[in-house]
């Protein structure tokens, strides 16, 4: 019964952010499925497509396909993001971010993982290194420097987020406004999704809540059994290349 409570809450809080067509409530008809198939992974699956069935005619919501442990889906506005942290803020950037716990290694984060994290050669070794459970995550911090412009965090060049592609909770869902562009890329046979322009939201789960951020220009693509997303200030060719570098 969570994960049915989960999606109407996420429904209810996203359809007060949207424009709405008059349209039919689904809801009811979503929680039905929902109950005949069980499991965390079916809720966040489900949110993009729940969303495109309610607002069918209306044109308000695409749903992108065809990348493991990631949904990405277009609506006609966002939700309105939480407040920010300062940089002063307690917790630091890992704090802001909600980049789980920080690991002095790459190799002792993927221990914990429960994979073999991959890093792009052409930015060297992370600054530093945070794992999330929920999710299984893995970050790579790049602090920025020459050549690694600031994002809108002044302590972040970069962000390398790693996990593995086949949970049944996607790690990474996104839904993306009305003015940022979304492109189907590959990157070293993987599908994957360019998205730059304007600022888009970020969803993840931690302590049993949704959570979201907004996040700029971002590369997420499958690599082998992971799906992988490169967060920076950094233009295309620049993250493209860095991607093709991964070991």
């Amino acid at each position: 019964m969570a994960e049915e409570r989960r999606l109407e809450s996420l429904l209810t809080e996203l359809s007060s952010e949207l424009e709405w067509p008059p349209t039919p409530d689904l809801r009811e008809a979503v929680m039905r499925r929902t109950s005949r198939r069980r499991g965390p992974g079916l809720v966040i699956l489900l949110l993009a497509a729940a969303l495109a069935a309610t607002l069918v005619g209306g044109a308000v919501v695409t749903g992108y396909l065809g990348l493991r442990g990631a949904s990405v889906s277009r609506v006609h506005s966002l939700p309105s993001p939480p407040a920010t942290p300062t940089a002063s803020a307690p917790g630091g950037v890992a704090g802001r971010l909600d980049l789980g716990t920080r690991y002095d290694s790459v190799d002792q984060a993927g221990a914990a993982a429960g994979f073999r994290p991959l890093l792009p050669a052409s930015l060297g070794s992370p600054d530093e290194v945070y794992y999330r459970s929920q999710g299984r995550v893995v970050t790579l911090l790049y602090h920025p420097r020459a050549g690694l412009p600031a994002t809108e965090d002044p302590e972040v060049g970069a962000l390398v987020m790693e996990a593995p592609a086949q949970l049944a909770e996607p790690p990474f869902v996104k839904l993306v406004g009305p003015h940022s562009d979304v492109r189907p890329v590959t990157v070293k046979g993987g599908p994957g999704y360019w998205i730059s322009g304007a600022p888009h939201a970020y969803f993840f789960y931690k302590d049993g809540y949704d959570h979201f951020r907004l996040a700029g220009n971002v590369l997420i693509w499958n690599q082998g059994e992971l799906v992988v997303r490169i967060e920076s200030s950094l233009p295309e060719a620049a993250v493209t290349a860095a991607a093709r570098s991964v070991r």
